[in-house]
């Protein structure tokens, strides 16, 4: 494989998941009927859960446990779209990831007693190159409006803009405040109407027969906890790149 090679190991999106995890521990590439998707919404809840629990609550041996997992819940993505570069191959991809080691890391806080907190805070860098590929692509393409981060996948599309209806229809409501020459209180409702339905049509993702799908993103766009616990896990394993 040549040499600085370009690309991220990052957590699994929802949908994207290649091994899931069964009642009995086991890890396997077939979902059957009880497995769970090893993704970045299962990274989230684990870190809900072990944020709770603590480092005092984690054994050593869960602790590995829990790091192989988390390493099976992760993918390898390059940058050959922006770089030029031939893609990755699926045989690259997995032997980058079988030699990727996770280590799971707890911050802590000391209450004091008459004294404040002490608090530890984990700052973790990306390997080399992790970021600059996207900092240097951004920084050549100078001043612009707005942001989307670099790995904001249609889902959180689709959550923002479900977030969003509210004010969007507020702002829609208030055109009626000064509204053009023959604007009338019918195309007004009409208006308010078309955007209700257009939020809702891009706030839910269809099948091919345009029906609405039976997939984990809908399951995530009607649950908060759900999207929570996604965010956190893309939180954990992406930071921005």
């Amino acid at each position: 494989m040549p040499q600085r090679r370009k690309y991220i190991v990052v957590g699994c999106e929802v949908d994207q998941a290649e091994h899931w995890l069964h009642p009995d521990g086991r890890i396997d590439r077939d979902p059957g009927s009880d497995g769970q998707a090893l993704n970045v919404e299962y990274i989230g809840r684990l870190m809900v859960e072990l944020s709770a629990r603590g480092k005092a609550g984690v054994s050593p041996a869960e602790l590995r446990e829990l790091e192989n997992r988390v390493k099976h819940a992760l993918n390898v993505q390059d940058f050959s779209a922006l770089t030029g570069d031939a893609p990755l191959t699926e045989a690259e991809r997995q032997e980058i990831l079988a030699n990727t080691t996770v280590r799971i890391e707890f911050e802590s806080r000391r209450p004091g007693k008459h004294k404040p907190d002490r608090n530890i805070r984990i700052l973790v860098v990306p390997s080399d190159e992790t970021l600059g590929v996207t900092d240097a692509m951004l920084r050549a393409q100078g001043q612009a409006q707005g942001f989307r981060p670099p790995l904001s996948y249609e889902l959180d599309q689709a959550l923002i803009l479900a977030s969003l209806r509210d004010e969007i229809l507020e702002m829609v409501a208030e055109f009626a405040a000064d509204p053009p020459t023959g604007w009338t209180a019918e195309l007004q409702q009409a208006l308010t109407a078309h955007m209700e339905r257009a939020i809702a049509e891009r706030s839910q993702f269809k099948d091919a027969a345009g029906q609405p799908a039976q997939d984990v993103k809908n399951q995530i766009l009607s649950s908060p906890l759900r999207a929570f616990h996604r965010s956190v896990g893309i939180y954990a394993t992406n930071m921005c790149r």
